[in-house]
């Protein structure tokens, strides 16, 4: 079974509509998708139709970003198969709202720099549920100043400490492993590799704030793979995949379908969907007989 079970659309910061990204993953045969747009559970209802359409299975997701106070960095989960949408939405339009707040600043410093527009900025993130510093490389490559849009020139103006750099508030870890989890879903930490800080995954673990851990992506190299895979044998875990695919919003290139789910992973991540989706309804269950009985 083939599964990519990261990638992102323009509902976020990915460059293709989620009609386009289903056309694309039946071409390459790929058998299970999870759409993981960053704090967005937009996606679900379209991409369950579109599965359904064209005969591949989808799994419902989102990718959640958080912050760990002891380990002093933000951590990116990644929550699949969750029931109440509603609920969690709620929650995650905060960090939506955060996020715009912080590049609609930027993009107004960089308004002194370049002879750009705030319509601009609204038009290319129009489809959006957010806004993205993805959005203001798009104006700038529009306008020519850059060829690529995550290239040298996103590199210039974002890096750390960067003036054009705003703080963001995200919730606290602990709290959106436990909103996932009260929402029907499972929690899996996504592209380890990515946060230059080998004790997180031991601390994550220690808390018990995931389900799983992400093991193929572009950005964990060996090294971080052969902890992962320790890590997931000794603590009873399973390991997922995807590319995290965003089109041409990438510094290298990777294809849709480049990193895909272990079978086992896969076939393990559908049990624990399952057990924590029976769990929210009995739940749901039992506070309904609550209720009535208080009545």
């Amino acid at each position: 079974m083939k599964a990519d079970l990261h990638c992102h659309t323009v509902l976020s910061d990915g460059a293709m509509d989620i009609d386009q990204l289903f056309q694309y993953a039946k071409r390459i045969h790929l058998d299970y998708i999870a759409v993981t747009d960053h704090e967005s559970t937009h996606s679900i209802p379209a991409a369950k139709v579109l599965g359904e359409e064209l005969g591949i299975h989808t799994i419902p997701a989102a990718e959640i970003t958080a912050h760990h106070k002891d380990a002093d960095c933000n951590v990116h989960l990644l929550c699949y198969g969750p029931i109440d949408t509603k609920r969690l939405q709620h929650h995650l339009n905060k960090t939506i709202e955060t996020r715009r707040n912080s590049v609609i600043r930027s993009y107004q410093l960089l308004m002194e720099k370049y002879p750009i527009t705030m319509e601009q900025l609204y038009e290319v993130s129009r489809q959006s549920t957010g806004i993205y510093k993805t959005h203001i490389m798009q104006v700038l490559a529009l306008m020519g100043y850059t060829g690529k849009p995550i290239g040298e020139l996103h590199d210039e103006l974002f890096y750390s400490g960067s003036p054009y750099q705003f703080p963001r508030h995200y919730m606290d870890v602990k709290m959106a492993s436990d909103l996932i989890r009260s929402c029907g879903g499972v929690v899996v930490l996504a592209h380890p590799g990515e946060y230059n800080n080998p004790m997180l995954m031991e601390m994550m673990l220690e808390e018990q704030l995931v389900d799983g851990i992400e093991l193929n992506h572009p950005r964990n190299n060996e090294k971080t793979m052969e902890h992962i895979r320790t890590l997931c044998k000794e603590h009873d875990l399973f390991m997922t995949g995807g590319t995290d695919f965003h089109g041409l919003y990438t510094k290298t290139p990777y294809p849709l379908g480049s990193f895909l789910c272990p079978q086992e992973g896969l076939e393990r991540l559908l049990d624990a969907i399952q057990t924590s989706n029976a769990s929210y309804y009995e739940k749901k269950k039992r506070n309904t007989i609550k209720n009535l009985d208080k009545k």
